[in-house]
């Protein structure tokens, strides 16, 4: 009895003792891009023409990939596809529908990524180009995550399973999207989900729990700035006000499958219009900066470059501009087709929040109720992870009625199709083909 007790004691302290570690490393690195970001942002509000070097930008961030390794360009699919291959590792391929070269994980992330990072993103943010900072921390912390394994590997002279080493992705991953939102719940589960949401890694849950919340708490010891939007107010939920939500999750759902139609879209019209990647990102970030001006002569303003978290801010108002969504959705899909790094879920955010925002004097909801249901509603549908985003959407605007926010992550979710901001993530029909009906 007592042997069988230390044989499931000793685990579990040693990958407590490990995450807390890969926390530690975490939050501080997290705390670095949050403020490279801001100040980024802070020297481009100063100099507005910062924003005519958006085409140098680009080509800044191609040459820095084509001299450091174009194969880094594709860190976060590497990441989603060496988590999976520990899948492939316990369950048959094809129980899970996932097909992949077996020699995947002796592939390594590469150390030059996160500083590689670090600095691309301060380039997207300084030049203006319409990116966020999720997609890069998520990478970070996974690359983190890889360098503990290879050390831990190295010091003790033992080799880790494909299992264990995504535990260490997982997560590093994980970590970092807590740190980023201060959130540690919403990371534990985006760890466990990100890379296949039809099969939960339970096995890295201790592990996920204690890196998130280590990394949080050392983010926010470091006085990280993170994104606090307006409490949503709450609101009475019956049949009307049920169908209304419906309704309103359906277009959640159609506006994420357009998101991520016309990401895809643009990434592979850029890929088509030349292999040159200098010429690529000349002509994108050219198209950029003038669809910036162009927005900028209409509304007077740069606020959709950058993140544009103030859009937020203002939707849960209902300030924000009719033509908010579109503003931002343009320039994001230009900033991912001109090479430019950085993630899409603020982006996502802002776009549904302003969405939100657009129905607030047409539905008998409250405004910010609309614009935070739009913003994670969409969120949802995107990243193909309704029960991370549901719990992201409580941490960050400590919403009161939990019942309806689950209810409109589920059906934007149902009704976002088969596209992922995640180019590798396994996304698991809605309905399996093979059931009795």
């Amino acid at each position: 009895m007592n042997q069988s007790r230390r044989n499931f004691s000793i685990p579990i302290l040693a990958w407590t003792v490990r995450a807390v570690v890969l926390g530690l490393l975490v939050g501080p690195v997290i705390s670095l891009l949050t403020f490279l970001v801001a100040q980024a942002g802070s020297i481009r509000t100063t100099h507005p023409w910062l924003h005519f070097l958006m085409p140098l930008g680009a080509l800044l961030t191609a040459l820095l990939y084509q001299k450091l390794g174009p194969y880094l360009r594709d860190g976060g699919s590497q990441v989603i596809d060496l988590i999976n291959q520990g899948i492939l590792d316990i369950a048959h391929p094809t129980s899970i529908g996932y097909e992949m070269d077996r020699d995947a994980h002796k592939q390594k992330i590469s150390t030059k990524m996160a500083p590689l990072l670090l600095f691309n993103t301060f380039i997207t943010h300084l030049v203006g180009a319409s990116g966020g900072k999720e997609g890069v921390g998520v990478q970070i912390g996974a690359s983190i995550g890889s360098y503990c394994s290879r050390l831990e590997m190295r010091m003790l002279g033992q080799r880790q399973s494909i299992q264990q080493k995504g535990i260490w992705l997982i997560s590093g991953a994980g970590a970092a999207f807590g740190a980023l939102f201060n959130a540690p719940i919403a990371g534990t589960l985006f760890g466990m989900q990100f890379s296949n949401p039809r099969v939960n890694r339970t096995d890295a849950l201790l592990p996920c729990l204690t890196a998130s919340f280590t990394a949080c708490m050392a983010s926010q010891a470091l006085h990280t700035h993170t994104l606090v939007p307006v409490t949503a107010e709450a609101f009475a939920l019956d049949l009307p006000t049920l169908l209304i939500l419906l309704a309103y999750s359906i277009l959640l759902g159609f506006a994420s499958r357009l998101f991520c139609h016309l990401i895809h879209l643009t990434k592979s019209l850029f890929s088509r219009l030349t292999s040159n990647p200098y010429k690529k990102a000349l002509i994108a970030g050219s198209l950029l900066l003038l669809a910036s001006i162009v927005i900028y002569l209409v509304t007077g303003t740069f606020a959709y470059n950058g993140l544009s978290l103030n859009l937020i801010i203002e939707a849960e108002y209902g300030n924000t501009s009719k033509f908010a969504p579109l503003f931002k959705l343009l320039l994001t899909a230009l900033t991912i087709g001109s090479g430019f790094v950085g993630g899409e879920v603020i982006p996502i955010l802002v776009i549904g929040a302003t969405t939100g925002a657009l129905f607030g004097t047409l539905l008998p909801i409250p405004v910010s109720a609309l614009s935070m249901f739009g913003a994670i509603g969409m969120l949802s549908g995107s990243t193909k992870l309704p029960l991370a985003c549901f719990v992201l959407g409580l941490e960050l605007y400590g919403f009161g009625n939990p019942t309806s926010l689950f209810f409109v992550c589920s059906i934007a979710y149902l009704f976002s199709g088969r596209l992922s901001i995640y180019e590798r993530q396994i996304v698991p029909q809605i309905i399996d083909p093979d059931w009795d009906v």
